[in-house]
């Protein structure tokens, strides 16, 4: 097959070849997937280990059990729909991970149209997964959303299994931001090719190639591979695309790729350097946002998808300043978007103005890292924020009925009971909706982990301790938050849960009660108390929702099958 025929690369990049690809998006990795990681070098491997039993305990006690089992909220009112005999559910699986959908269009753009296809995750489609891996020439594994090694190995060992001669690339953010020399070595052992770079683009391109012909890659940078030996050319070195010139083309996504909800990006990188983030330690702290013309032509396409009920905008933070926010949701006013949308945006751009802004644009969601309601912690973190920009950001949200979500980290060096408290208190009287907590985990790579000594700092991921907490004492606070906190919604996995409610037809307020009553239930539980006027008053406000479909999970994330075993799975734990 000619290269005309398989289509034309722009100028400096690699030209197609005669392949099919497969690009895989996410798998369930599980809690013990995730701990496999950190155990070699725990400083005691034993505490880690009873840390995490902790955890998971309070995890099992957050969730009420109803007919028999422990119920996150979407199965909770699933099942609650289904005894009641409704013949429509709530599906939490309604949007394609961007970082798949927006790999497929990019190759797509560039040469392999027609063969190359998209699985969103490999353990909830195994069987579909199997049968497009047997027919692949290459497989593009992505892990922004895999943050273990083990993981990657198995899934590189299931798709072997499915087909020997596939060759396997792998990329994305766990191998950029946080993974050790050791796990590069793993993951190189198990798969083709590692791409070490912070977009990679190009390099993916090549490495496809090269693999295809059988090339060396010992002259493509920003790659790791296995032969016999470790191999590495470089890593982190620029080699993105334009963002623009590459923007997803809603128009011409395939049917059984869109579902109800569409993510979608304005932009790459974060200027912000809080310390328990990985993003600072490999990211140069440039930003490259779209045009806003390209944010509104892609508005344009996905208007006119009927399939669509909302969008969410996935950036870390989508509008870095107060002007930007707002022209941008004149633009979306003046030309009639008519769908629900979320974004992640900080305390500090949610002013009065800027949210009715967001509320006359549509929006039914913000999600904010407050991290923590005590200016002490907030300085020690370098979050940039003070304590009155949260509060006043969850006051205006609350003013405008867009659903406030909070992000609360708890532990972080500087942390007390004292400055908890003060956390409990800006959930149960600031007007905030919802939130989700967690302890803090030390990753490696994060400016926490490398500037340990500095915070007096010892161990690691879930082991660690510091002047002000353990990493047991901040599960227990974590305990201590759900059982005060009555006037905002723990919802677990909530920046997910929270827009897939929404999506359903809840209203704020409908999101928030559930919300807040399935915490009641599960607090009920625990003491032993009668709660049957909770459930009764949950099953009627679950009966209001709009189900999308006649069928429903069984049992949804965290439990998952992954080769056919039912386990808790890791993207709601840690």
């Amino acid at each position: 097959m000619g290269a005309l025929e398989l289509g034309m690369a722009p100028p400096g990049l690699p030209k197609p070849v005669d392949a099919r690809l497969l690009v895989i998006a996410n798998a369930c990795q599980t809690v013990d997937e995730t701990l496999d990681q950190f155990k070699l070098n725990a400083a005691d491997p034993e505490r880690l280990e009873r840390n995490n039993e902790s955890y998971l305990a309070l995890y099992r006690q957050m969730i009420p059990e109803i007919d028999g089992e422990r119920r996150e909220i979407v199965d909770a009112v699933n099942q609650l729909r289904r005894a009641e005999g409704a013949g429509s559910f709530i599906h939490e699986h309604n949007s394609s991970s961007l970082n798949g959908v927006y790999l497929y269009d990019f190759l797509c753009r560039h040469g392999y149209q027609g063969r190359v296809d998209l699985v969103d995750n490999i353990d909830l489609e195994s069987q579909r997964a199997a049968d497009l891996a047997a027919t692949a020439d290459v497989v593009l594994l992505s892990t922004t959303f895999i943050t273990s090694v083990s993981t990657i190995v198995r899934v590189c060992r299931l798709l072997r299994r499915w087909n020997p001669l596939v060759r396997i690339a792998v990329g994305g953010a766990k191998l950029t931001q946080y993974a050790e020399d050791r796990e590069i070595h793993d993951a190189a052992r198990a798969a083709d090719a590692l791409i070490l770079s912070p977009n990679g683009e190009r390099t993916m391109l090549e490495v496809i190639a090269r693999l295809v012909r059988g090339e060396s890659l010992a002259d493509v940078p920003n790659v790791a591979y296995h032969d016999g030996q470790f191999r590495c050319t470089s890593r982190n070195l620029s080699d993105g695309v334009d963002i623009d010139g590459n923007a997803v083309r809603w128009d011409l996504v395939p049917e059984y790729i869109l579902r109800t909800s569409v993510n979608v990006r304005t932009g790459r990188g974060c200027p912000f350097k809080c310390k328990f983030c990985t993003f600072p330690s490999y990211n140069d702290q440039r930003v490259d946002l779209m045009q806003q013309d390209t944010v509104i032509a892609q508005i344009r396409q996905i208007m006119r998808l009927p399939q669509v009920r909302s969008v969410r905008f996935v950036d870390d933070t989508l509008f870095l300043n107060r002007n930007h926010l707002i022209s941008v949701c004149r633009k979306m006013i003046d030309i009639g978007f008519d769908k629900p949308w979320t974004a992640y945006l900080r305390s500090t751009t949610l002013t009065d103005e800027c949210v009715r802004h967001l509320a006359e644009a549509g929006c039914n969601l913000v999600l904010v890292g407050v991290e923590s309601a005590d200016q002490t912690v907030l300085d020690k973190m370098l979050k940039g924020t003070r304590e009155k920009h949260n509060w006043e950001a969850a006051a205006n949200l609350h003013k405008y009925d867009v659903m406030g979500f909070a992000f609360i980290l708890v532990g972080f060096p500087g942390e007390t009971e004292r400055s908890v408290r003060k956390s409990i208190d800006f959930l149960n009287n600031s007007g905030i909706h919802s939130y989700v907590h967690s302890p803090l985990f030390v990753f490696p790579n994060s400016p926490l982990a490398r500037e340990a000594q500095n915070y007096g700092l010892t161990g690691g991921f879930n082991d660690w301790s510091h002047d002000t907490m353990t990493c047991s004492e901040a599960v227990a606070q974590c305990g201590l938050m759900f059982s005060e906190v009555r006037n905002a919604a723990y919802i677990d996995r909530g920046s997910s849960v929270a827009k897939v409610l929404l999506d359903h037809g809840c209203t704020v307020g409908d999101a928030r009660d559930l919300g807040v009553m399935h915490n009641e239930l599960a607090r009920q539980q625990q003491a032993g108390a009668d709660g049957t006027e909770t459930l009764t008053c949950f099953t009627e406000l679950a009966g209001r929702i709009r189900g999308s479909g006649t069928s429903a999970e069984t049992m949804t994330t965290p439990y998952s099958r992954v080769d056919n075993r039912l386990e808790i799975t890791s993207p709601a734990r840690y």
